[in-house]
């Protein structure tokens, strides 16, 4: 406190229990043993605040001047900070502690420990020189040689973000200065020049460092250094030659050995994405990562190490994790080398980048976001959610609420018309919707998946009126207006295919080409494909009152080649592509900030950060089935706000799956999410259609809490103690707000004969008291002379609409829960009533405490 700095959580453990601590301005001295043993970072790197590059580096005075790398993830002190990263400043460097100036001393070399660089922590690897792991980087230069060792060259620490040099790809941001600090490493390659500046940004509040690279080839080499074969030239340094990046990583991480550590990520298919995949790390190399040139269904751009068991990591151990903030080509490594040390590398997929450097000339890599908990990963989410909600979403997205919409597809697919949609619409706002969205097959002659992509103007046989005259009858009905669109694709059968064939990624020449959905790629890498799409855009959404667009992309690339890129440049066309995306979603957000954007990628392909800087919701899955999207949904919220989270209840029986819940299942796991409609409601029965209105305004009434709150997994059918029953729990961060938490609980699949457990609640200050109130009763039963399941009367989980109970209570004793058939449901709402002490029961209800 006070004029002392304090440092933040220590990201990686360097000592027994040193792990989560925090560090202050005055540490005990380094011991030669921990030198000698590479353990520098445990005591920590201490910076007191001065200006900008003014900075003074000790250790209670002594000098520090040691060849090993200076721990990763250790501390960086500086004021008010949480989470920091301690960074490597790599071999032979001297800080010294008095004239504030840090100098290169190759005569250190020969203080270094007798050990290989291979079982040094690093935070910046390069190849070819002792360190055997996948590297941080590669580069190739003119004359062949990958040989490029780093040395420190300076660093600075700036107040605030420091926003991202190109400013095309997506970045976290810092609402003011104070709430963050930067701070920059720059290493050299002493023959090349070739430099690479370290950016790391650590916030505030959140334990949580976004990182990147920019890599910079100079103009001139540096001067040559006279060797014993070499005199030292006599003229000024030569033109420096082009480099072609190979590998370009945006984090490091290197870890010290640990014991049972588990590697977490999330992967899946279509329809069936980001479940929740467990494994014990050993030695050897697992890779996640993406080549279809989105960040895909298979695998998602997070990974995280745990050093809890399977059963226990959601509220127990360490967790050090990490978030990629890009939707193409990624790669995310863990490797354990033969000392168990481990190493995580997260960045741009290498075997489908290279990038040509010619002088001058700099290249940034993406942000990647390193989370650290010492709790499991709840708090891990916790951080997680905060940060992309109020660092990453733009910012006035936070706290707005969704309209509640019906989406055309499932109840209309591509047989859209002017008097249909308004129909819709008419018995849409007698429910309580808010919002229609036309899907696909308004465009165009669209009327399957074979034909019009590209043509993005109305179908004036479908919509004589126009796009217009549809949208301004929607509107007096009360009702918003949004539109589908699937700009990056286009048909062979459609105008825009006749006009410009060369537009699509494909060498020209090559007869063979991949039709995937009956479409080709547009070539987002060519500047005119990009005005032109942004032209179209433009026109659509000025045409008319348009509130929402759904951005849609249902195949992934093959056949990648630029045709305006140079041979010598075709690996750069895959992130060029990606690049180009980002440049138009640039575009439709500052020319219309109104617009709320909704990404998708054949459902969840392309649900990762870098999609939600431009929108501030994702389509989660095409699969809409209430069991199916249990495991997707309970996946996604490990690093995805519920706010992102885009669910709809759709039909049954459902047209995915064939499987028939009840509308109130589907309506509570839509609840955790953006919450909207994709069935036909003109169909629906009277009983059904005012079932569905009760759940729309329940909706209203929670989605600030859940929207807004922290997110708890009570329950995952992970852990065999919770058999097949998923449980969620959204608890305000407002302690005066009336309601205080939402619960929602579901069995995937019942096992006669079994009993559930307690269901024990988190997230509550044990000293208040919550009325628990039952919303939407079960009214089945189980006949017990027969065991007939049966319609009967409302059955309530405590007996009662409502209980009142202490925090204490609902958390140490827990909540009885009875569900009898796969599907069942509950959902409680939890609102404050005062500070615990005795309870009585003025209002009839039944009460309970601790």
């Amino acid at each position: 406190g006070g004029e002392r700095t304090r440092a933040g959580k220590i990201f990686d453990e360097e000592r027994a229990g040193s792990a989560g601590s925090l560090l202050h301005l005055h540490q005990p001295p380094i011991s030669q043993d921990q030198l000698e043993e590479g353990f520098a970072g445990s005591a920590g790197i201490v910076m007191p605040r001065r200006a900008m590059s003014k900075v003074d580096v000790s250790m209670e005075g002594r000098r520090l001047s040691h060849g090993a790398s200076l721990r990763s993830m250790g501390s960086i002190a500086g004021h008010g900070m949480r989470g920091a990263k301690s960074f490597v400043a790599d071999s032979m460097v001297t800080m010294e502690p008095i004239g504030e100036q840090v100098s290169y001393d190759g005569d250190e070399e020969l203080f270094l420990p007798r050990v290989g660089r291979n079982t040094k922590l690093l935070e910046w690897s390069d190849m070819g020189s002792g360190d055997y792991r996948r590297p941080s980087f590669g580069a190739e230069y003119s004359d062949g040689s990958t040989i490029s060792p780093l040395s420190y060259r300076g660093h600075e620490i700036l107040p605030g973000k420091l926003a991202m040099e190109h400013g095309r790809l997506p970045q976290l941001r810092s609402s003011r200065d104070d709430l963050a600090t930067t701070l920059t490493v720059e290493m050299e390659d002493k023959l090349t020049g070739l430099t690479f500046k370290l950016i790391y940004t650590v916030f505030e509040d959140k334990d949580a460092i976004v990182r990147r690279v920019v890599v910079h080839n100079p103009k001139h080499a540096p001067p040559a250094s006279p060797t014993k074969n070499k005199p030292a030239p006599s003229k000024a340094s030569a033109q420096a030659s082009a480099v072609r990046l190979q590998r370009l990583m945006s984090a490091t991480v290197d870890f010290h050995a640990k014991f049972k550590a588990n590697l977490v990520t999330l992967a899946g298919s279509w329809a069936n994405e980001r479940h929740v995949r467990v494994q014990a790390l050993q030695q050897g190399r697992v890779v996640s990562e993406s080549l279809r040139g989105t960040s895909s269904h298979q695998h998602n751009p997070f990974m995280a190490l745990t050093t809890a068991n399977e059963d226990d990591m959601e509220t127990t151990g360490e967790v050090f994790a990490c978030s990629l903030v890009y939707s193409g080509n990624w790669i995310m490594e863990a490797e354990v080398s033969e000392s168990g040390r481990t190493r995580l590398n997260s960045g741009l997929n290498p075997s489908t980048f290279t990038w040509w450097l010619p002088p001058g000339k700099s290249f940034e890599s993406p942000e990647c976001v390193l989370v650290y908990s010492n709790s499991g990963l709840e708090t891990m989410t916790h951080t997680f959610h905060d940060l992309f909600r109020e660092n990453l979403i733009a910012e006035r997205w936070f706290g707005s609420i969704p309209p509640v919409l019906i989406n055309t597809w499932e109840s209309m697919y591509f047989d859209v018309s002017h008097a249909k949609v308004v129909n819709l619409a008419k018995a849409a706002a007698a429910v309580g919707v808010e919002m229609v969205v036309l899907d696909d097959g308004w465009f165009g002659g669209r009327d399957d998946a074979t034909s019009s992509l590209g043509d993005w103007h109305e179908n004036r046989n479908k919509f004589p009126h126009g796009m217009a005259g549809l949208v301004r009858d929607v509107n007096e009905l009360g009702l918003k207006f949004g539109i589908w669109v699937e700009p990056e694709m286009v048909n062979v059968d459609s105008e825009l295919y006749k006009k410009h064939p060369e537009w699509c990624l494909n060498q020209q020449g090559r007869r063979f080409r991949c039709e995937g959905r009956n479409q080709l790629v547009l070539d987002f890498t060519r500047k005119a494909v990009r005005d032109h799409i942004c032209g179209k855009l433009h026109d659509l959404l000025s045409s008319s009152n348009i509130e929402y667009m759904k951005w849609d992309m249902n195949r992934h690339l093959t056949e990648v080649y630029g045709n305006e890129i140079a041979p010598e440049k075709q690996g750069e066309v895959f992130h060029r592509y990606m690049v180009g995306v980002y440049d138009v979603l640039h575009f439709v957000n500052d020319n219309f900030p109104h617009v709320r954007v909704e990404t998708c990628s054949g459902g969840g392909g392309r649900f990762d950060p870098g999609m939600l800087y431009f929108g501030p919701q994702i389509w989660a899955s095409d699969n809409t089935d209430v069991l199916s999207r249990l495991a997707i949904q309970h996946g996604t919220s490990l690093v995805y706000p519920i706010m992102s989270i885009g669910a709809h209840v759709t039909a049954v029986p459902n047209h995915q799956t064939q499987r028939v819940t009840s509308l109130k299942a589907r309506f509570l796991v839509s609840l955790f999410g953006t919450f909207g409609l994709e069935l036909d409601v003109r169909r629906l029965e009277k009983g059904e259609a005012s079932e569905l209105s009760d759940y729309i305004q329940m909706f209203k009434e929670l989605a600030p809490t859940i929207h807004t709150g922290k997110f708890y997994r009570l329950w995952c059918p992970v852990k065999a103690s919770d058999q097949q029953a998923y449980a969620w729990m959204v608890v305000s961060k407002d302690p005066e707000a009336e309601i205080q938490a939402v619960v929602m609980v579901l069995l995937s699949r019942m096992e006669i004969g079994r009993y559930l457990p307690e269901l024990h609640l988190r997230g509550l200050v044990e000293g208040f008291l919550y009325r628990l109130e039952e919303i939407f009763p079960n009214t089945s039963m189980r006949d017990p002379h027969t065991g007939q399941m049966k319609a009967g009367p409302p059955l309530w989980q405590m007996g009662k609409s409502s209980v009142v109970a202490s925090g204490a209570a609902l958390m140490k004793v827990g909540l009885p829960i009875r569900l009898s058939h796969d599907g069942d449901a509950v959902g409680f709402v939890l609102r404050r009533v005062q500070e615990a002490g005795p309870v009585g029961d003025a209002d009839g209800g039944h009460s309970f405490n601790l």
